[in-house]
């Protein structure tokens, strides 16, 4: 009987190869010559349809092991049988990635090249990246070593680096993680840019706003009082316990009467972004949320899976109500792996799990589960699987080209319905049936290349992604909770947009109140209250219009006093915005360029954010190298440089324009 059954299966399968060579063909009718005859191969073992793996995932590390201890011993012609076994057992698992040998790959190729072997450097780097084409790490190091061995091969290192970034960009850890540190540096930058800012126009204005606040109290009011009291106005939130932010509230509020209509535009921009903090930090926080389940799936779908995450994601199994995502990515090891009962458990806990999920992700379950049946040698069952596939996906070519297999296994009876299914695979998906058959025409006999998977829909995490968003909602109420101090949360978002219709409504205010303002000579308050002979319309305090405009009755002593302290004025003012000045921008803001002072204190913000948060706010998911990078120290320092030496160019340039 059970050579009887050999031989029907045979006979299929060389059936179900002629059907391949005709799919195979770029156009069937174009091509007179018959398909080529090939041998059928060796029947699987008896009760088996096709040979299950005989070694596991956790293999794959022994393997590594051992190669590690050949490298030690100086044997290389065993190390590289070690990781001829390693290539053949990932392809055997019809693994895409194995992160954990290529991360040490890259590590090693690091140790190697510092050495002075940019040669065997290379051939890690290469190793890694055929192993974990997903890994950006592998790609950067051979772009890196390729470019230390020949210093000419730039297109090569171009290609492997434009491979790391596609690679980064298809892995949402990797994604998100980027996407989360640029966000984070952007979002402390801008906060670092505001406060410098707010602090700078403050000590643009501070000497005007005391002198004003002086004229609030009677004459015989002394200055030193009335200079404690403006400081005590200013520094009220903190002395009333209210918390930092509204100190920010009344610095803007000092300066109001006094700031130009491009300076109150920016201050409030500032209170803008302090009133939407909250948002973007609860924003942020659920793009880095991608960390957990979602993260573990992922990484076991597209890899061999660490023990920590298979074990993460084993409990979660347990729950009352498991996630279809975890069931289905637990099911497909279990099945690359050929253990059948357990995957067809997992499966089936997936399908029930996933009630209400896209069609999808539905379809690619039960074209999975037919997988398991057929393995275990019931081809009825797995063709109803199959069936319900195509009845949820009807463009989906796997439940075709496995019911191709599975009607081979029939006999010849049902060659036509082979050559029906496996036409209707070809014309879904022409790419990825070669890509899985490798163009080859003899049927691979091995379990992970008989029957064709449907990889975990990206569908199937959104409930993970989710859950995890939810986590990251509490992150609003706590920046709330920062901003409002004893306030209530809701102030948060509410005082800094009143306070812009304050800080406005103070500028509007301006030409009835008529604030003093600086004589553009020599830097005294130009006040009428204090001389009814200075000029604000011309910014010329009493004195300077006394000795420079009308020129008549003035001692040639003071004369002389006079243009000294406008020399000593103009001297201080430039050594005083070039000091500030080491802060790219501060120069600008204090000489009353803010547009371009902004500008210049922004980058300078991104570039001390980058130093500060220089490993981010993330790590990458497979860590491969914690140093740091000499390339991005430079390009760090060489950038403050730059921002520093192009912004001192300008504001000498602005500053010899005022002199002309």
């Amino acid at each position: 009987m059970v050579s009887s059954t050999t031989t029907r299966r045979a006979v299929a399968i060389a059936a179900l190869l002629a059907c391949a060579g005709a799919g195979a063909a770029p156009r069937a009718e174009e091509v007179e010559a018959p398909p080529p005859v090939v041998a059928p191969p060796a029947p699987p073992p008896p009760g088996q349809v096709a040979i299950l793996p005989v070694e596991k995932s956790a293999d794959l590390m022994a393997h590594w092991a051992q190669r590690r201890e050949y490298l030690r011993e100086r044997d290389q012609r065993r190390a590289e049988d070690e990781e001829q076994r390693v290539r053949h057992l990932k392809d055997e698992l019809a693994l895409e990635n194995l992160f954990g040998i290529a991360a040490a790959l890259v590590r090693e190729s690091h140790a190697t090249l510092a050495a002075g072997s940019p040669a065997l450097a290379r051939k890690a780097c290469k190793l890694a990246a055929e192993l974990a084409p997903a890994l950006p790490a592998a790609h950067t190091c051979l772009a890196h070593a390729t470019l230390a061995e020949d210093a000419f091969a730039v297109s090569s290192a171009v290609a492997s680096t434009a491979a790391a970034v596609r690679a980064a960009l298809a892995d949402p850890g990797i994604s998100r993680a980027m996407a989360a540190n640029a966000g984070g540096l952007a979002l402390v930058g801008l906060l670092g840019t505001a406060l410098a800012f707010v602090l700078l126009l403050f000590l643009r204005y501070a000497q005007l706003y005391v002198h004003d606040v002086h004229h609030l109290f009677p004459a015989g009011a002394r200055r030193w009082q009335t200079n404690l009291l403006a400081a005590a106005l200013i520094l009220s939130p903190l002395l009333l316990q209210a918390g930092f932010v509204p100190l920010l509230f009344t610095l803007l509020f000092a300066v109001a009467l006094y700031a130009s209509a491009a300076e109150v535009a920016l201050g409030c921009v500032v209170l803008v972004l302090l009133a939407a903090l909250p948002f973007a930090s609860e924003r942020l926080a659920r793009v880095a949320a991608f960390g957990g389940p979602a993260a573990d799936v992922w990484m076991l779908e597209r890899g061999e899976g660490t023990p920590r995450e298979l074990r993460r994601l084993q409990e979660r199994l347990r729950a009352d109500k498991p996630e279809m995502a975890v069931a289905f990515a637990l099911a497909h090891k279990a099945k690359r792996e050929g253990e059948l009962a357990q995957a067809e458990q997992l499966y089936r806990k997936a399908l029930d799990a996933g009630r209400g999920a896209s069609y999808g992700s539905l379809a690619a379950a039960h074209n999975n589960l037919g997988n398991v049946y057929l393995l275990q040698g019931d081809a009825d069952r797995a063709a109803a699987q199959y069936q319900k596939a195509m009845d949820l996906q009807d463009d989906l070519a796997a439940p075709h080209f496995n019911l191709s297999r599975a009607y081979a296994l029939g006999g010849v009876d049902s060659l036509e319905k082979v050559q029906a299914e496996q036409a209707r695979a070809l014309e879904l998906d022409r790419p990825g049936i070669d890509l899985f058959t490798g163009g080859q025409l003899a049927v691979n006999r091995r379990s992970n290349k008989f029957l064709l998977d449907v990889p975990l829909d990206d569908s199937m995490l959104d409930p993970l992604r989710e859950a995890e968003a939810r986590v990251a909602a509490p992150v609003d109420d706590e920046v709330r909770a920062v901003l409002a101090g004893p306030l209530p949360p809701g102030a948060a978002t509410v005082l800094p947009l009143l306070a812009a219709l304050g800080f406005i409504g103070l500028h509007a205010l301006r030409t009835r109140v008529r604030p003093s303002g600086r004589c553009e000579r020599c830097g005294r308050e130009v006040c009428k209250r204090c001389d009814s002979d200075a000029r604000p319309s011309e910014a010329l305090c009493a004195q300077c219009v006394n000795v420079f405009v009308r020129r008549t009755g003035i001692d040639p002593t003071e004369r002389i006093r006079k243009e000294i302290a406008v020399q000593a004025y103009q001297r201080r003012r430039t050594i005083v915005a070039r000091a500030f000045n080491l802060l790219s921008g501060a120069g600008h803001v204090l000489l009353g360029y803010p547009v371009s002072g902004v500008v210049f204190l922004l980058l300078t913000g991104l570039l001390a954010s980058s130093v500060v948060f220089w490993h981010g706010l993330l790590r990458d998911p497979v860590a491969v190298r914690d140093n740091v990078s000499m390339l991005r120290v430079g390009a760090t320092g060489a950038c403050f440089v730059l921002v520093w030496a192009v912004c001192l160019r300008n504001l000498s340039a602005k500053q010899r324009a005022e002199g002309a």
